[in-house]
């Protein structure tokens, strides 16, 4: 399909998921997302986003355990498209990679907005170098995280092999802490994004590689402006999906750079892997953002939105998404309610529901309300026999006494074939703490968790639960 032709069937609400995970805007969740693609009524969801191409998907058919469902994919290419590459507005360059590289082309020098993962550094400078010579003036981080300041040492080495002067790096004050702690934490971070993308499980005897940053030169606090070339960028700072996200307004072009403010899937907030995310922060960042009246919108991931109302459509959208479970949540605390209920009962407005760029892809609802609680509330879940609690595998084996082990599995055989797949699963998992090497609990631990994956869009969980497949399949020796 061309550019146009996404286009039209974007603002029209006539994409379907998987035509949009091969414009690009899918390539916000990388690894897994396309297995969660599945076919739908290309009449639902209507967006008002315009579209850019961007992410490749290698489309993959069925395999054995852990592999991707019937029709589906399983990787969603990590790099980008070089054909999606555009000049999206005079002297702007979209390089639509994982995550998005934006070029401000000024009489003065370039202004480099994110440099990608390591592995996209240089063949996005290589791309850079057939559309201009000029030299880069300065690099702004929107955040830390290592698929938007990976390459930053090509950028650097452009600069060295042309004999330029070194780009001035910018981020906020935070990204220095981030980098320390990223360094600090190399093993198990390394450890918790294996299972968060459904990677093999790493050699716990082997550390991990500590990575190597280019630290900002320059940082600041609340906000700051540059000027490059006549031509003023704006950074402000925001706390949404990171402690240190900066998102970039280039008032003479009207352009706006959102970082992982807009990513194109419902905000990754309440991570079950990574640290504290700010719901409330990351909608007051959109709203920021949509105060400005940007004409183009330059996200994180996925393709660019264009257009003043479609970009204030959906930067709204979003921040009320994200408002209506955080007041929600907060409203529940304050009665009293613990965590359990609060899951059941909160809900995300209805009418954002079917938003191409709310899917539970890659973060989800619930896992929203998981991070709200977890900012205002602490660990205990309101069950004082969790207080000071007996090992689950204790408790399973007492469980285990009283019904005994084949009780317990038939009984959750009916369940499997009831459909009542995550009651199943914990019945097995009581048999299978206390008689781990159990052959029938491994098997029908492995075939339930199968079995959800192949039924859940959200790339987090379904990369959970082909691990939890993968292990029970390396178990029994297959």
């Amino acid at each position: 399909m061309s550019s146009s032709g996404q286009k039209r069937k974007l603002l029209a609400g006539k994409l379907s998921r998987r035509d949009l995970l091969m414009t690009g805007a899918a390539a916000a969740v990388g690894i897994g997302l396309a297995a969660a693609c599945k076919e739908q009524d290309e009449e639902k969801a209507a967006t008002p986003a315009g579209s850019t191409p961007a992410a490749t998907a290698a489309m993959a058919s069925p395999g054995p355990i852990g592999s991707p469902a019937p029709g589906s994919s399983s990787i969603v290419s990590l790099g980008g498209n070089p054909e999606g590459i555009v000049e999206i507005a005079p002297r702007t360059i979209f390089f639509p990679y994982f995550g998005n590289v934006i070029a401000f082309v000024t009489d003065e020098g370039i202004v480099i907005v994110d440099t990608s993962l390591a592995g996209n550094g240089k063949p996005i400078v290589e791309e850079l170098r057939k559309r201009t010579e000029a030299p880069i003036h300065t690099i702004v981080y929107t955040h830390g995280h290592v698929d938007h300041v990976g390459g930053t040492e090509h950028f650097l080495k452009d600069a060295d092999e042309r004999s330029y002067d070194r780009p001035t790096i910018i981020g906020h004050e935070n990204v220095i802490p981030r980098f320390r702690r990223y360094e600090r934490m190399a093993s198990w971070i390394r450890f918790l994004n294996a299972q968060q993308w459904g990677a093999p499980p790493p050699d716990p005897s082997q550390p991990a590689s500590v990575p190597v940053f280019a630290y900002p030169d320059t940082t600041y606090h609340d906000r700051t402006s540059i000027e490059v070339g006549g031509e003023t960028f704006e950074l402000v700072y925001g706390m949404g999906e990171t402690d240190d996200h900066t998102w970039v307004w280039a008032p003479e072009r009207k352009i706006a750079v959102a970082g992982d403010f807009f990513t194109w899937a419902c905000p990754n907030v309440g991570n079950p892997w990574k640290v504290q995310r700010y719901t409330r922060g990351w909608a007051e960042g959109l709203e920021a953002i949509a105060e400005k009246r940007p004409v183009l919108l330059l996200p994180g991931h996925g393709p660019a939105i264009e257009g003043e109302d479609n970009v204030r459509t959906a930067c709204l959208d979003v921040a009320r998404y994200l408002r209506s479970i955080d007041d929600q949540v907060v409203e529940r605390m304050n009665k009293g309610q613990w965590l359990e209920q609060i899951l059941r009962e909160v809900e995300p407005p209805a009418d954002l529901a079917a938003k191409p760029y709310l899917q539970p892809i890659y973060g989800h609802p619930k896992f929203i309300v998981q991070g709200v609680w977890r900012q205002y509330g602490g660990w205990y879940d309101g069950d004082p026999s969790n207080f000071f609690a007996a090992a689950t595998t204790a408790q399973a084996a007492e469980i285990l006494k009283l019904a005994g082990t084949q009780s317990v599995l038939t009984r959750a055989r009916e369940l499997q074939a009831a459909g009542e797949l995550v009651l199943a699963c914990h019945l097995v998992d009581w048999v299978c703490k206390v008689e781990p090497e159990n052959r029938d609990a491994l098997q029908l631990w492995r075939d339930l968790f199968q079995a959800r994956a192949d039924k859940e869009v959200n790339m987090m969980a379904r990369n959970t639960f082909l691990g939890a497949a993968r292990d029970a399949e390396r178990r029994l020796g297959g």
